[in-house]
């Protein structure tokens, strides 16, 4: 039994370590919602609010406002981000760094935020450029700034789009998609922890075929990124672009516009790191030793 759970070394293996965070994951959310639906309910009641309209209002609050996801947002990345403490520093049994999850300061971080916020909506554009192309989109593109009234429910939204973003991305690429790279290698690292993570999202929205393979392309990209560069706020600026300008232009991808921008990115990405790294000799899911994790 022991052997099953434990590697010779005496570490937990890894699949062990995946499935034990999936299920902390939908755990802590589940937490995370009810508590705080019962907070608003209990504040409603001490306002004057009968109690069962008090717990309606609540889950409305929560659900569909733009200050209650920034609060459930929130308390998610808050509530992530011990949970990966908690991991290395119990499961793992090293010493907690911002660095063992991509998220130490460096001089290269604001260059890295920048150029985020840039391939993320080159990202978007191109995947617009292809939709009018395919006639999925309609041409010309407006902002619906309409739907937010006043400008703190703008900044409350972006601030949920950022930190949703941002907690994934600690957990899946920070935390999850290192130990995978480093016990099996790159290619079924990233593929895998996509793989994982792309389910993972079927899990509280509906996914078409489509949605699926421009997910998975998507995300092979930013683990790539994520592989090669070891920025979380790199790949987390992308994934928070990709998720509020859509909102933010009211488009829902309909066909392949994605599908082709990201497989097109991705393929534009192998070959930079075919081209920069080993030249035409190496291949690029290769398997080096990857660094220590600090300790």
């Amino acid at each position: 039994m022991s052997r099953a759970l434990r590697t010779d070394t005496g570490e937990i293996r890894f699949i062990w370590k995946l499935g034990i965070t999936l299920i902390l994951i939908l755990v802590l959310i589940i937490i995370s919602r009810f508590s705080l639906i019962f907070t608003v309910q209990q504040i409603l009641i001490l306002q004057g609010t009968p109690s069962s309209a008090a717990f309606q209002n609540a889950q409305i609050f929560v659900a569909e406002s733009a200050e209650g996801q920034t609060i459930a947002s929130s308390l998610d990345f808050l509530l992530m981000f011990l949970l990966v403490i908690a991991l290395i520093t119990r499961f793992d049994k090293h010493e907690f760094h911002l660095a063992n999850i991509g998220l130490d300061m460096q001089r290269n971080t604001l260059p890295f935020v920048l150029l985020g916020l840039v391939i993320g909506c080159g990202l978007f554009l191109g995947s617009v450029m292809f939709g009018v192309l395919f006639g999925s989109v309609e041409f010309p593109i407006l902002s619906n700034l309409d739907q937010w009234a006043v400008l703190s429910i703008l900044i409350s939204s972006i601030i949920f789009y950022v930190l949703n973003s941002f907690w994934q991305e600690i957990v899946f690429r920070g935390y999850l998609q290192n130990r995978a790279v480093e016990q099996y290698g790159q290619m079924f690292g990233i593929v895998g922890i996509t793989t994982i993570f792309v389910i993972f999202h079927g899990l509280v929205q509906s996914l078409s075929l489509v949605g699926i393979i421009s997910g998975m392309l998507l995300f092979i990209f930013i683990g790539l990124l994520y592989d090669k560069t070891k920025s979380l706020y790199f790949v987390g600026v992308i994934h928070a672009v990709l998720n509020f300008l859509p909102v933010l232009f009211d488009i829902s991808w309909q066909g392949l516009e994605a599908v082709v921008t990201y497989g097109i990115a991705l393929l534009l990405l192998i070959l930079v790191i075919y081209k920069t790294e080993n030249g035409t000799s190496t291949r690029i899911f290769s398997n080096p030793p990857n660094p220590p994790i600090p300790t």
